[in-house]
């Protein structure tokens, strides 16, 4: 989970739209020509910036209780870890302040790009989503109003500079979210699904709505869309992280993540696909606050994905090289989906990993064969050697590395990342991750939240990132993690060459397998699996190495 805090090179996508000028802004705004596809009419990016509303300082209810915790977790029939990381109850006092009504567009985005020519990263965190997004290059007609997505926290400090603003604490998001009087949703104490997006899962990752497409969800001070659209980073106020997410996402399916007390952990350095925010400050804009002209149109929710179990072993899946260090993976019965392995993760010997791409003459050369059922790649300097091979069979991808001369080669295990992006798999809320140990699944959503294996023995509360899942203590030992599909009838299974903890995070999400013991042999595979658990564990076990 390597973070990069630096701004280098650029998208060869983001180097063609600056290059091109970002379409044809006039005066930072999109010409004012009725109704765009979007559904949106009278956007205009100046006046969105221009668009904030003032909330009132003095004392108010921060946080949760644990008694209102343990209620959230009993509601949804989680263990109560899953809401350890909402903040916790206090009472705070803040000075006035504004912040944007709502959360800042990609329109508002591209024109700070043009402005600016600031660089967006691209390296193995943004392969594969930011293409079923749809969200770059943010100046894409008819997507304007709808909101910045795959920022970290570095890109909205710097578009908060530029317009002559700031990132809120998160004290202050929560008191923009929720007013004074301690309720748990930006609207009162119960969900509605009136006022956000009440999703379940199986969401397209180009499903989101124009800013302001739920009034009924405003905060006390006039805020809109504090929680259901779009995550947003602020500032903390403790703990050894300078930034953090609120306000959860249209892809969140629990109530408690639409919670105003909510935090979603992520490395300040890293980007996802719900990750976006809004701006605040001690002053008004200048020229003055002013209500944007700007409108959405009728509201259209996203229609949900379906499985097809009908391509399933009829169409064969399909292996890609990227640039990186990173293998790409079709699966034709999951649709809109991608799985990228990292392989690896972080830097082997004198060979970087995934996550540090990209750096001059780190081009990795992959050979594919035409049908897509073979890749591989061999990378040499000197006498040192890192190749590795992935293969097609069935509804498995098996892989294996060759390494020769390369110091500390046992951590390869380690820094394999699967990452999943897909509708039917992706949590944020650790919903489909486990194991499979006697025939049942074990999930992660049901036991005691775990922090990263082999890092540190001794962590605070603040410092187990809560981006972090693991299965150190609380599940049997396995050779494997899976995920489970939110309508629990299909199956990813990663599988290691003997006895694993599995870890990851939630935000991708990701997972890792981390072998008990030096395994002789680097490999593994992913099964992606079509039926009952009865099934997918005898898969498991017909696999073992």
């Amino acid at each position: 989970m390597t973070s990069r805090r630096r701004r280098i090179d650029v998208a060869r996508v983001a180097i063609l739209a600056l290059g091109l000028g970002l379409c044809t802004w006039t005066a930072g705004c999109v010409p004012k020509a009725g109704p765009k596809p979007g559904g949106a009419a009278d956007f205009s990016a100046e006046a969105l910036d221009r668009d904030m509303v003032h909330v009132p300082g003095g004392a108010f209810l921060y946080g949760m209780t644990q008694e209102e915790r343990l209620n959230a977790a009993t509601s949804a029939g989680v263990h109560a870890d899953l809401v350890r990381d909402h903040s916790q109850r206090s009472v705070l006092a803040l000075p006035g302040f504004w912040i944007d009504r709502h959360p800042v567009t990609r329109g508002q985005f591209a024109r700070f790009l043009k402005d600016t020519g600031y660089f967006i990263l691209r390296n193995g965190w943004v392969v594969g989503w930011r293409e079923l997004t749809g969200s770059w290059p943010p100046d894409r007609p008819g997507t304007e109003a709808l909101p910045m997505i795959g920022v970290n926290a570095e890109d909205a400090e710097a578009y908060a500079r530029w317009a002559g603003k700031r990132l809120p604490t998160e004290a202050e998001w929560e008191l923009a979210a929720r007013g004074t009087d301690g309720r748990l949703y930006p609207w009162g104490n119960a969900p509605s699904e009136d006022a956000c997006y009440e999703g379940e899962g199986n969401l397209p990752f180009s499903a989101s709505f124009p800013v302001g497409s739920w009034p009924a969800g405003a905060s006390p001070c006039g805020a809109l869309d504090m929680v259901g659209l779009v995550c947003q980073y602020v500032r903390t106020i403790s703990g050894d992280k300078t930034h953090i997410l609120t306000g959860s996402s249209v892809f969140h399916t629990q109530p408690y993540s639409r919670m105003a007390t909510a935090r979603f952990g992520w490395d300040p350095g890293m980007r996802n696909y719900a990750a976006g925010f809004r701006c605040a400050s001690d002053t008004p804009p200048a020229g003055g606050a002013a209500a944007a002209s700007y409108r959405p149109g009728p509201r259209v929710l996203p229609k949900p994905l379906a499985i097809r179990r009908d391509l399933y072993l009829k169409e064969s899946i399909s292996l890609r090289g990227t640039e990186t260090a990173t293998l790409e993976i079709r699966v034709p019965w999951f649709p809109e989906s991608v799985w990228l392995i990292d392989v690896p993760e972080s830097t082997l010997g004198p060979f970087i990993g995934a996550n540090m791409w990209p750096k001059p003459g780190t081009t990795v050369q992959w050979e594919v064969a035409p049908d897509g059922r073979r890749a591989a790649y061999v990378r040499e300097e000197g006498e040192q050697r890192l190749a590795f091979e992935a293969l097609v069979h069935s509804n498995r991808v098996q892989f294996a590395f060759e390494t020769r001369g390369i110091p500390n080669v046992a951590q390869l295990a380690h820094t394999v990342c699967m990452k999943t992006i897909s509708p039917f798999f992706s949590s944020q809320e650790r919903m489909t991750q486990g194991i499979v140990h006697d025939g049942k699944l074990f999930r992660v959503a049901d036991m005691s939240a775990g922090f990263r294996p082999n890092w540190r023995a001794n962590l605070t509360v603040e410092e187990r990132l809560p981006y972090y899942w693991s299965l150190e203590e609380a599940a049997p030992v396995v050779n494997h993690a899976v995920l489970r599909s939110y309508d629990g009838t299909a199956f990813v299974a990663r599988v290691g060459p003997g006895p694993c903890r599995a870890w990851g995070n939630s935000s991708i999400p990701c997972t890792h397998l981390v072998p008990l013991r030096e395994q002789p042999v680097q490999k593994g595979s992913v099964i992606f699996f079509i039926g009952p658990l009865e099934e997918l564990a005898r898969e498991i076990e017909a696999d073992r190495a």
